[in-house]
């Protein structure tokens, strides 16, 4: 997992532009940092000073267990996260279900953690839980399960802008040797992002370029070598740093001398 340091004056400078977010909403400060990946602060600092603070709020100890599961510290997310939802009053959010969940996989219970996954997302259809759920069920071996999570997660509103589900869905077909529904699937990948590409200066986002590059791996497997060279082609063009799509245009390259 990888892990994130926030300099001093970098949190200095992001709690102060949070100032007023915590006015408003005490709790925003945290999800800020969470969201921006500032997990050890997070889970070192904000996140202690918060349940201090608002040691009722079963919110607020969410947001710690978070923190704390993101920096790898799952035994304390566990405990934190048991009494974030003891606090809950009526039924426990999808939140509390999808991050239990998360937190039995890591335990070495993926297929337990696949129903609790599932379930989150039938309490809150969200867009991350779908693929949580596909990613934990195929590596259960549930591999019907992960293919239905993740035309779940395509069928969201966030999904249904985002080409992972698809290329998800590529990359477990490939796995499977269906190759033409991997085909299909990347194909699909890549007419959401051209779909919903803004444009503009900056450059493609990575999606693409997988999306490219897992397509030439379908073809190469079919032997449909053109094909694979020129999606190799087109992914190297997008991202020419892009070690595995170089290699494989060298690759067959080679193989057609």
């Amino acid at each position: 997992m990888r892990r994130h340091r926030l300099p001093a004056l970098a949190l200095a400078l992001l709690l102060s532009l949070a100032g007023l977010a915590w006015a408003q909403d005490p709790l925003q400060p945290m999800r800020d940092l969470i969201d921006r990946g500032y997990w050890h602060s997070a889970a070192q600092l904000t996140g202690p000073a918060l349940v201090a603070q608002r040691p009722d709020d079963p919110e607020a100890h969410f947001l710690y267990a978070t923190a704390l599961y993101l920096t790898g510290n799952i035994d304390a997310a566990a405990g934190r996260l048991d009494l974030a939802t003891s606090l809950v009053t009526g039924g426990v959010p999808a939140s509390h279900v999808h991050l239990a969940a998360l937190i039995r996989a890591d335990r070495g219970d993926p297929t337990g953690a696949v129903r609790q996954l599932q379930n989150a997302f039938l309490r809150e259809p969200d867009y991350r839980y779908a693929m949580d759920w596909g990613r934990i069920a195929w590596q259960a071996g549930l591999l019907t399960e992960a293919e239905a999570a993740f035309r779940a997660a395509a069928a969201t509103p966030e999904g249904a802008r985002e080409v992972w589900p698809h290329i998800a869905r590529g990359r477990l077909f490939t796995a499977q040797e269906r190759l033409e529904e991997a085909v299909d699937a990347y194909l699909r990948a890549l007419d959401v992002y051209e779909a919903h590409d803004p444009g503009g200066p900056r450059p493609p986002g990575p999606g693409y370029v997988e999306a490219w590059y897992r397509l030439g791996e379908a073809y190469e497997a079919q032997g449909r070598l053109r094909e694979a060279e020129a999606a190799y082609r087109a992914a190297r063009s997008v991202d020419p740093n892009h070690g595995p799509s170089v290699q494989a245009v060298d690759r067959l390259a080679r193989r057609g001398e």
